[in-house]
């Protein structure tokens, strides 16, 4: 999947279901009401004993998508005459563009892939069918899942996402940095006291090396862990308001501009494509992204680390987050239920192992995290608990997308180039209110 993708802003997507979904949810009406397979009395493979086809739509283009389709071409094998899925692997561009009209005239996929953020406006729109009923699926152990994969699909009470990759924002660290600049390799920084005071050790002007990497877009949502950590929010997202600009959040984005301007820990003006090269060329001694990451650290023999980010004053704080299958209203019951089976399949423990280990993304199944193979692996394994550490971006907010590309890492390239921050986070407060004005 293009991980990188992930953190863009998906207006298209927006835009496209204001534009289609409205005007075409009566023609996706009266197919399926999401009731529970005792409800229907259908069967995975059909009342008719004739095959079922699931459609699935998702952006998997990179080398994970391989691995998606090996997963995908075993199961096909073992059922056999039962069920097949059909799987289409689009760009995210043509994915978000073809998603609302498929929808809207009743000839959307079976299933689909897609991140929390993005089902925010299908789920508001009533185009994603609930599927808590999933749980209750003859050899699915709903106990095996960590809360936070489940919590991620959730919205309003209901669930309509199932895990299919959960991951958590990373801190890494360059050990042959540390031990250089006289600190311990094997620890990374407890508090952002620490990684303050580490930043500056790390950076050396004379080398083109930087302590601390702080991308001004195209990266994770790196900045919400330290206004998390130091007990403040961007959102209330049940009131749909801003709740930036207050005395923690100001203090914490001086303590931010300090770093960039008066200490100089970051270089200015990089995206996360950039920032990602320079952790990856041993230039830059700590850095905030995901878990994708990992590998390209360890194919450029970078002596490295990982962790939980630090903790702020309040709290330790990171996002989770991830991508879950959904199935569009409109889908049968044959279909839903057969999906359901491929779901189950992709969770069990086998299969979710494979992925773990061939893509490097850590476990969500507790049974899985547990595996002597995944715990002797050290980086799978340090990424693989969030404990409470975990939190979804904006969950619920339709527009989240837009506040994070259009506000907030603006904000964070203003701030990084020397904006007064008590101006900027005022002056982004007041442009998150008018984007929510849309969604109350």
């Amino acid at each position: 999947m293009n991980h990188r993708g992930r953190f863009m802003p998906s207006r298209l997507l927006t835009g496209a279901l204001a534009l289609t979904l409205v005007a075409g949810l009566a023609a996706c009406g009266g197919k399926n009401d999401g009731a529970s397979p005792s409800a229907s009395g259908a069967s995975p493979s059909g009342a008719s004993g004739k095959k079922v086809t699931v459609t699935f739509w998702n952006t998997f283009t990179g080398s994970d998508g391989d691995t998606l389709k090996e997963i995908v071409d075993g199961y096909n094998a073992k059922n056999e005459g039962k069920i097949e899925v059909k799987m289409d692997i689009l760009p995210a561009d043509q994915f978000n563009q073809k998603l609302p009209p498929s929808i809207a005239t009743g000839t959307a996929p079976s299933l689909i892939a897609m991140s929390p953020t993005s089902a925010s406006a299908f789920i508001q729109n009533g185009t994603l069918l609930p599927l808590d009923d999933f749980y209750t699926t003859p050899g699915v152990d709903k106990a095996d899942f960590e809360d936070s994969a489940v919590q991620l699909g959730q919205s309003g009470g209901k669930t309509y996402l199932l895990p299919m990759q959960v991951f958590g924002i990373q801190f890494y660290w360059n050990k042959d940095l540390f031990k250089a600049a006289g600190l311990d390799p094997e620890k990374p920084p407890a508090d952002f006291n620490e990684l303050a005071d580490y930043a500056v050790k790390l950076t050396d002007a004379s080398k083109n090396q930087y302590g601390f990497l702080m991308p001004i877009k195209g990266a994770p949502q790196y900045y919400s862990m330290f206004v998390w950590g130091n007990g403040g929010d961007m959102v209330d997202v049940n009131a749909k308001q801003s709740v930036l600009n207050t005395p923690e959040n100001v203090k914490t984005f001086q303590w931010l501009a300090d770093l960039a301007v008066n200490k100089k820990v970051t270089p200015k003006g990089l995206n996360g494509v950039e920032t990602d090269k320079l952790f990856l060329s041993g230039k830059a001694g700590m850095y905030i992204t995901g878990p994708w990451l990992a590998a390209g650290l360890k194919s450029n023999n970078v002596n490295f680390g990982v962790s939980l980010p630090p903790k702020g004053s309040a709290a330790q704080a990171t996002i989770a987050d991830g991508v879950g299958f959904a199935v569009p209203k409109g889908t049968s019951d044959e279909e839903r239920l057969a999906a359901y089976d491929f779901v189950s399949y992709w969770n069990s423990t086998a299969i979710a192992k494979e992925w773990s280990q061939k893509i490097g993304f850590p476990p969500y199944l507790k049974s899985v995290a547990a595996d002597p193979d995944i715990q002797a692996d050290a980086t799978i394994k340090a990424m693989s608990n969030l404990g409470s550490a975990g939190r979804t971006f904006l969950p619920g907010i339709v527009n989240a997308d837009r506040i994070n590309a259009d506000v907030l890492f603006p904000l964070m390239e203003q701030i990084v180039g020397g904006l007064d921050p008590a101006a900027g986070v005022k002056k982004a407060s007041d442009a998150i209110d008018d984007i929510l004005k849309s969604e109350k």
